[in-house]
């Protein structure tokens, strides 16, 4: 059995889900896995596909050389050798401004060493003003020895020079 992430990235129309699973199915590939989204006409997707061994070079050149109109890279998969990490989610809102994200992630990844597992963002309206507000909902792994006093006060330091409001809490893993 190998594993493969794949990800798509072309023009959104009816069948593009479907004309991918029927690739994977038509090659004994078990769906396990994925991100899928339309934004403004273009459909993304990211998903992983288990496929018996001596399917998967078949299942690589169904896919690239499909007519689904799609960008589509398919990477092997080996589990991942990551140690140990805690979960913490945030979730960030505020005034939206340029390099809110840059700014944040850069003390998430060099005063922190934490790695971003998952990232939402969006621009939301305020309730009562109506005004348009950034939101981000971010899973990170941090190292498990990480002194979670640290994590927030670097959160809260973040928030302040953004005018931001930043919500944390550890996960379960």
């Amino acid at each position: 059995m190998k594993s493969f992430l794949i990800s798509v990235l072309g023009d959104d129309k009816p069948g593009l889900v479907d004309g991918l699973s029927e690739i994977i199915l038509g090659n004994n590939g078990d769906w396990i896995e994925s991100r899928m989204s339309s934004f403004e006409g273009k459909f993304a997707g990211i998903l992983k596909v288990n496929v018996p061994s001596n399917n998967a070079e078949k299942l690589k050149k169904e896919l690239v050389s499909s007519s689904l109109g799609l960008q589509i890279a398919c990477e092997e998969t080996s589990p991942s050798q990551q140690g140990d990490f805690k979960s913490y989610n945030i979730e960030l809102i505020g005034q939206n401004h340029v390099g809110i994200i840059n700014k944040l992630t850069h003390v998430l990844a060099d005063e922190l060493q934490s790695n971003v597992e998952e990232l939402k963002t969006e621009i939301i309206d305020a309730s009562m003003s109506g005004e348009e507000l950034f939101k981000a909902q971010i899973t990170l792994h941090l190292p498990i020895t990480m002194d979670e006093n640290l994590v927030r006060d670097k959160l809260e330091q973040i928030a302040d020079e953004m005018m931001v409001e930043i919500y944390s809490y550890e996960s379960d893993n």
